[in-house]
């Protein structure tokens, strides 16, 4: 009976199902799914696209951001204007590494991964601490960003990176573990920046004052007293 609930038809059809049941719920908003995305128990916004077999669990997605192919985003909650490039995982499950006998879930979870085989009366261990990516970031493929990880507004996650701690706002970080090797603008451009919060602006302002975006001192200048 499993196989037959298992076929490549009946994922397609699931797929299709879901798209079409998202799409019309978040309609207003143009929610956009791809190809086989997978997405479960999650919340879109604005101008949301999720590419081509990305799979999204509990996850938020805010206003025009969007999760490239075959990314894996679990547990987590995604500001506005962040893009997730391809092969990304971000916020996948946890396993004990420090006192217990053993990381395997057979002793502290309820969730059956092995076969759905349960030992424990309850859950013992949190194996989906939440994760947090900031406003503006940007995470370059095959980054990966540990669960529990808070990513700072306009941060840049480098190809490749393995992030295991938090990062800091307009910072980019590369390498394995991930480390920061600049960041983006000067310490007073990124508190005015964080206090401008220009990613909470509606979309005609956006749209009104698009061209300054292409320079950080115009931008600056432009609405440092406003």
């Amino acid at each position: 009976m499993t196989a037959l609930f298992s076929t490549p038809t009946t994922y397609w059809l699931k797929w299709l199902f879901t798209k079409w049941k998202l799409e019309a719920k978040y309609s207003k908003q143009h929610l956009h799914l791809e190809y086989m995305a997978e997405v479960k128990d999650c919340k879109f916004n604005n101008y949301n696209t999720v590419y081509k077999f990305a799979r999204l669990r509990n996850s938020e997605l805010g206003d025009f951001s969007y999760v490239a192919r075959n990314s894996q985003i679990y547990n987590t909650k995604v500001g506005k204007f962040t893009c997730i490039g391809p092969n990304v995982s971000a916020g996948m499950g946890a396993h004990p590494s420090e006192g217990y006998v053993s990381t395997h879930p057979l002793f502290y979870s309820t969730l059956g991964q092995a076969g759905g085989l349960v030992i424990v009366e309850k859950n013992l261990f949190d194996e989906f601490p939440h994760t947090e990516i900031g406003n503006d970031v940007w995470i370059g493929n095959n980054a990966t960003i540990k669960y529990g990880i808070k990513i700072g507004d306009g941060a840049i996650i480098g190809s490749g990176a393995m992030v295991t701690k938090d990062v800091e706002p307009y910072s980019i970080v590369g390498g394995v573990p991930a480390k920061i090797i600049k960041y983006r603008f000067k310490e007073e451009q990124i508190d005015f920046l964080l206090k401008l919060k220009w990613w909470d602006k509606d979309l005609e302002w956006l749209k009104k004052n698009k061209h300054f975006f292409q320079n950080i001192g115009e931008f600056e200048k432009e609405f440092s007293e406003k």
